[in-house]
């Protein structure tokens, strides 16, 4: 006998499973449909937007309309209205709206017979997050022409030439050299942005002289604040007209002309104290006489054994004194002026200020650190010393007698003569031994081991070099061979220009010039305001190739200063 109830009451639960099922496929179809995702597989989309069209059109004449709309190949990300600039400002900054793949800009007001440009930097990105690899410049006139005055060129770093890109670029309208601008108080009438290859070129300006800039605005205030990088120019005023030009070269860099700042002493032990300082400091010689302690009650003094500076901790000056100190205030003072200064060279100020020392007794002896300088090989490896450099050693704090007498320098298994030379930091020692002695090695005596490193000096035949002659300048130049990778090799120009830098590794070199007007031996940025001109710095077009054993003459140099 069939069961038809329990049959059915199958069928009926299947069709529920059934419509459960298409209910929640449909929901998911319509969850996937109504939350856009990120397509899955293929290629990274790395192509930025393009400008497919405005309104008014570049090049526009007789505008009437306040309303200016960009519209892009794809949609933009809402940020971007903050990569927009209108010039010439008015009082009311311009609305800028972000629709889609559209760019909406409302100007509070427009002048008669006025060239008005659109810049759009490379703050600019799509939904995906892929930005303008260049500035957009679109330009109209309210007038019956365009202004067509240009001034191009390129930001680049100074140490290496290498693009500088994304800085803001400003023009500043100055006929003469009288009064210029001060970047720092005023907005440009002019801006563009310096592309990805460090190239610039400010357009559609009003035929004339321009004070020219590079800025790296960070905060988009359109002023030179302190801290930012900038380029002030080589010459006060580059003229925009319709002619090409030799384009500019602006060499971005931080002028630093704060000193550095006391902000607290604390005691470390009984015989150790660490001032610390607003920045990164080094000693201009670790010279314990730069320092003076006192007992803040009754004035005696206590003598500084060292001064140094220990690598982990770059912003404090720390003093040892000769014996402990008790733990009460004591009077701390640096009496020499110039003994501690920041990377730039800004000195500190003699200051004096009180302390107490710590009660816990110094016990910590001086330990090897590190063979200088350094290096990445293997501790078996035999390091290839440059011209000017000397080996050395580095230890925990500063070396008494009994470190330094840990030394040795031995060639061939045989004790070679050196002598020893404390560096600036206090904590280092450099290591003299004869030119002659091609390949030797430094130990340092431990408790439980003694620490080896081989060094040696390339023979002559190993190694070229380069010589030529600058022209163009009385001043005394700074000429550097830039490998492709570590420091610089370095020489300069004798009274009639001539260079020779010596004992060059064979390889690519490329060549840098620096008109060294203060004679500090290194390249200055100049000023924005009051203005005041960079050194000159120029790069050779092509690399120079050194072979070893030979001489690669460059010929005359040009520089114009």
């Amino acid at each position: 006998m069939r069961d038809e109830g329990g049959a059915r009451g199958k069928a009926e639960g299947a069709e529920r499973w059934r419509l459960a099922l298409s209910a929640f496929l449909l929901a998911l179809s319509l969850a996937s449909c109504a939350t856009p995702t990120r397509p899955t597989g293929g290629p990274d989309d790395t192509t930025p937007p393009r400008l497919v069209g405005s309104v008014p059109e570049a090049g526009g004449l007789r505008v009437a309309e306040r309303e200016v709309t960009l519209t892009f190949s794809e949609r933009i990300n809402p940020q971007g209205a903050r990569a927009v600039s209108v010039v010439p400002e008015s009082g009311t900054p311009p609305e800028v709206e972000v629709r889609g793949r559209e760019l909406r800009i409302t100007l509070d007001s427009l002048r008669e017979s006025t060239t008005y440009v659109v810049t759009v930097s490379t703050d600019l990105r799509d939904q995906r997050g892929v930005a303008l690899r260049e500035p957009i410049t679109l330009a109209f006139s309210t007038g019956d022409e365009l202004d067509r005055g240009r001034i191009a060129g390129r930001v680049l770093t100074p140490s290496r030439g290498q693009p500088a890109a994304g800085l803001a670029v400003w023009a500043y309208r100055a006929d003469s050299t009288a009064a210029l601008p001060d970047p720092r108080r005023q907005p440009p009438d002019y801006g563009t942005q310096a592309g990805a290859d460090g190239a610039f070129a400010l357009e559609y300006l009003r035929e004339g002289t321009y004070f020219v800039v590079a800025v790296d605005d960070r905060n988009r205030n359109r002023r030179a604040d302190a801290g930012e990088r900038f380029a002030a120019p080589p010459r006060p005023l580059a003229r925009a007209d319709t002619l090409e030009s030799d384009p500019l070269a602006l060499y971005a860099a931080v002028a630093d002309t704060l000193a550095p700042e006391v902000q607290r002493l604390r005691g470390l032990t009984d015989r150790r104290l660490a001032v610390r300082f607003s920045e990164t400091i080094t000693l201009q010689g670790a010279d314990p006489a730069a320092w003076a302690l006192a007992d803040s009650a009754s004035g005696a003094s206590a003598a500084v054994r060292a001064v140094y500076v220990d690598p982990e901790s770059p912003q404090e000056v720390r003093l040892e004194s000769a014996e402990p100190l008790a733990a009460q205030p004591l009077r701390v003072a640096l009496v020499r002026e110039g003994a501690v200064a920041d990377s730039a060279g800004n000195a500190v100020e003699p200051f004096e200020q009180t302390v107490t020392p710590a009660v816990r007794p110094d016990t910590v002896a001086a330990q090897f650190a590190a063979f200088l300088p350094a290096s990445p090989l293997p501790a078996d490896s035999a390091q290839t010393l440059r011209p000017d450099e000397r080996p050395g050693v580095r230890f925990t704090l500063p070396p008494d007698s009994a470190r330094i007498a840990s030394l040795s320098v031995t060639a061939s298994g045989a004790p070679v003569a050196f002598a020893t030379e404390p560096l600036a930091d206090g904590l280092s020692v450099a290591i003299r031994v004869a030119p002659e002695v091609r390949a030797f090695a430094v130990g340092v005596v431990e408790p439980d081991t003694v620490r080896l490193r081989r060094y040696r000096r390339p023979e002559p035949n190993e190694t070229g070099e380069i010589v030529g002659r600058v022209t163009g300048t009385a001043q005394s130049v700074l000429v550097e061979a830039v490998p492709e990778a570590g420091a610089p090799f370095r020489a300069v120009t004798d009274a009639e220009g001539r260079f020779r830098i010596a004992g060059l590794p064979p390889g690519d070199y490329r060549l840098r010039f620096v008109v060294d007007t203060d004679g500090d031996g290194a390249w200055s940025p100049g000023r924005l305001a009051p203005y005041a001109p960079p050194e000159t710095v120029t790069f050779a077009d092509a690399p120079q190739t050194v072979r070893a054993r030979f001489e690669t003459d460059t010929g005359e140099i040009a520089l114009e200063n």
